[in-house]
């Protein structure tokens, strides 16, 4: 059993097995580590890859929830149902998009914690779907669930660093958040608290002596994913640092991976978006407005170096810090989603619009603190990912080529050495079940375990000359594909709506050119029609090979298709949420884009003065309300409405107060046209006020949940300060989304 083979492990010779501790940083590029030749400071990180190995040649695939998956099983993404972010369940038919971890993939924490390690996660999940993300569950799709004992973070793919929505274990938390208060401070003081806990106690676990039982952490970092935001210090800190531009910064990148011998001595930088524009061709407004995003970025980077150095220096502390295999890598390169000119309101993306420069400028001093959510322009993100071409859900070498650190003081003989094999995502668990000696059987928790794609990397520590044992590598990111294979790589960067047969495949020869900076398509038509063929074997063995084709999707194409439309929520359905109903998730939220939509709250008033907020949906970047107010019912809706050329506040005010005693308010969406309608107040079903809202917002409605009786976390609308919660009773409130 590998439950006995641990504890012979630690019973041996009075020794501890190694604990592990795996950081996952969030859109961090190839170059934004000071250790991969960024010039923001991230000394404690650098520390490690100083006393440790860094990897030239480590991958990812190009997003978020497909990595941790990969990462989390040792299988390619597709093989265990996350091709996708998490938040895309297709359905049964889909078995490579279904949004969770397969059970038939035990994750590392599970394996471990059957050894008998103390397991603990901490930060971003981002692997549970929808469906499953309501405060009542189901669970198993949750950390608890997939083998961590203890979890304090947050479910969705980012969250306010000012107010986040955070998970305890299977619980939501419901706090106020102080003007002091920051989420990467928080989730390191707890990852301590859990680390010292598990030290004060870790004796009692199978007999073993004080001190004995090791543990496996994972801290999925909320940086560097948008929202940017951080502390005033580090939004300060870099003033003035960007003002020569992203050209010059890229090449001073670029020159540095050079002398530190990350890069070929010969590689040219390659030809980028044809977006992004040279920053000597841009205004003075255009330069200042891209420069502060980039300066905030650098403040969050620097920020949570900061907090993860006070998490190290606390295994140093306790004593565990040379006993400790660390490593640290990132989910995907830099993202691109924040479009040409960046944002500085969250939503601003999902709903379809694009912020101008004068947006930028006019919320210039709001950047990265608790009132804006923003994201930096794609002219930086290709700074990021230098020296590779292209960003965040491309397979090109930006998307997929990421810093990856490994530090253990105790057996790694070499130090600050730098590797060059090719390696991937699925090599984290094989490599760790390796160094602790330890195997995953064929069944396990009564399932049979689907085939491992990864491979142990633990050939390479102290051997950098050992030759690549990884020869083929698989990518695919929704309409993106890749391949590797013995020092080639094809990719496909796909434009929505063409025909996949049209997508131009580029090929380079990654042995004599490593940054993809010049495709040899056209002089290896052969090679490039073998590395395809080889795609499509590869896709077959992960189900990943049905391309849905937009122009003839056939018949399961069409499922396809309609599956992903069902997304947005069924066009008809009912909620009932109670009074006291905990939070829910923005996933788990009913989806109120463009459907119509009524929802109906019986509230008491016993006094008459009575106030407060019913209804939230929503945060400071967009979302809409329902409260009580001087005796009046009022609605919002907050269309970004902090964006001075596109954004709207749509609000009703009733005509007539509110009765004392029992009483329905009810508002009613009447769809007029595409994301347009008519918002109707009622008040025991007399109309008492009405809106015209030509706009709404088109894909999600807020990066923030759903509240009754009070509007938690940050405020939808100024209206009202602090969350205002309803001082009289609710009863329930009920939902119908369509037609009632």
């Amino acid at each position: 059993m590998i439950t006995k083979k641990l504890e012979q492990t630690i019973n041996a010779d009075n020794q501890k097995s190694p604990n592990v501790l795996v950081v996952l940083l969030d859109d961090v590029g190839y170059a934004d580590l000071g250790a991969y030749g960024s010039e923001i400071d991230t000394p404690n990180i650098d520390r490690l890859a100083q006393n440790g190995l860094r990897y030239n040649n480590f991958h990812v695939t190009p997003t978020c929830s497909p990595t941790r998956a990969a990462v989390m099983t040792g299988r390619e993404s597709h093989r265990v149902g996350m091709g996708l972010v998490s938040r895309f369940d297709l359905g049964p038919r889909f078995p490579a998009f279904r949004g969770r971890i397969d059970p038939a993939a035990a994750t590392v924490a599970r394996v471990l914690q059957n050894s008998g390690y103390g397991t603990y996660a901490l930060g971003k999940w981002h692997l549970t779907p929808p469906s499953q993300l309501g405060p009542a569950g189901p669970f198993e799709n949750w950390p608890l669930g997939k083998g961590f004992d203890r979890f304090y973070g947050f479910m969705p793919g980012s969250t306010d660093q000012f107010a986040p929505e955070l998970i305890e274990d299977n619980k939501v938390v419901d706090r106020d958040y102080g003007k002091d208060y920051n989420l990467t401070r928080d989730l390191v003081d707890h990852a301590i608290t859990m680390l010292r806990t598990h030290q004060s106690y870790a004796g009692s676990h199978a007999g073993t002596q004080g001190g004995d039982r090791p543990f496996f952490m994972y801290i999925g970092t909320p940086g560097m994913h948008a929202p940017h935001q951080a502390p005033q210090q580090y939004l300060d800190k870099y003033r003035g640092q960007y003002d020569e531009g992203w050209d010059v910064v890229r090449a001073q990148r670029f020159a540095r991976q050079k002398e530190m011998g990350l890069i070929p001595q010969n590689a040219v930088l390659p030809e980028n978006d044809e977006r992004i524009q040279p920053w000597e061709s841009l205004d003075s407004n255009q330069k200042k407005a891209y420069a502060r995003l980039q300066e905030v970025y650098a403040g969050f980077l620097d920020q949570t170096d900061v907090e993860l150095g006070r998490l190290f220096n606390e295994l140093k502390t306790l004593g565990e810090l040379d006993n400790t295999l660390i490593i640290v890598m990132s989910d995907n390169g830099g993202s691109q989603e924040g479009d040409i000119n960046g944002s500085v309101n969250h939503s601003s993306h999902y709903a379809g619009l694009e912020e101008s420069v004068s947006d930028i400028l006019a919320r210039l001093d709001d950047i990265g603190g608790p009132n804006s959510g923003p994201n930096y322009p794609i002219g930086w993100a290709q700074v990021s990912n230098t020296p590779f071409p292209y960003f965040k859900q491309d397979t090109y070498g930006g998307g997929i080529n990421v810093p990856f650190i490994v530090h253990w003081p105790a057996e790694l003989k070499a130090k600050n050495e730098v590797r060059t094999q090719y390696h991937h995502a699925t090599d984290v668990m094989p490599t760790i079940l390796e160094l602790l000696d330890l195997e995953l059987p064929d069944v396990f928790d009564g399932y049979e375990q689907l085939p491992v794609d990864g491979i142990s990397m633990a050939y390479t520590f102290d051997n950098s000359d050992a030759k690549d044992r990884r020869t083929k590598q698989f990518y695919r990111m929704g309409h993106n594909r890749g391949i590797y294979h013995d020092g080639w790589t094809a990719v496909a960067r796909h434009k929505s709506g063409d025909d996949y047969d049209d997508d131009k495949w580029s090929l380079y020869n990654l042995k004599e050119d490593f940054v993809e900076a010049n495709d040899l398509s056209a002089q290896h038509p052969d090679k490039l029609k073998e590395l395809k063929k080889i795609w499509k074997a590869e896709a077959e063995k992960v189900n990943a090979d049905f391309m849905i084709d937009p122009k003839y999707p056939g018949f399961f194409g069409g499922l396809a298709i309609k599956a992903i439309k069902a997304m947005k929520g069924p066009k008809e359905k009912d909620y009932v949420f109670y009074s006291g109903t905990p939070r829910v998730d923005q996933k788990a939220a009913p989806k109120f884009i463009d459907r119509p939509y009524t929802i109906n709250i019986p509230v008491v008033r016993e006094k008459g003065d009575e106030e407060g907020v019913l209804f939230a949906n929503g945060n400071h970047n967009s979302g809409l309300v329902i409260y009580i107010k001087d005796s009046k019912a009022v609605f919002e809706y907050n269309f970004c409405a902090n964006v001075p050329s596109f954004g709207k506040l749509y609000k009703i005010e009733s005509s007539i107060p509110v009765p004392t005693g029992k009483s329905e308010i009810q508002f009613e969406f009447e769809k007029t046209g595409k994301l347009a309608g008519i918002g109707k107040l009622f008040i025991n079903g007399k109309e008492v006020g009405r809106v015209d809202m030509p706009k709404t917002i088109a894909s999600r409605l807020s990066h923030e949940g759903l509240d009754i009786g009070r509007d938690g976390n940050t405020r939808i609308t100024t209206s009202y300060s602090n969350s205002f919660p309803f001082t009289g009773q609710i009863e329930k409130v009920m939902i119908w989304v369509g037609t009632k």
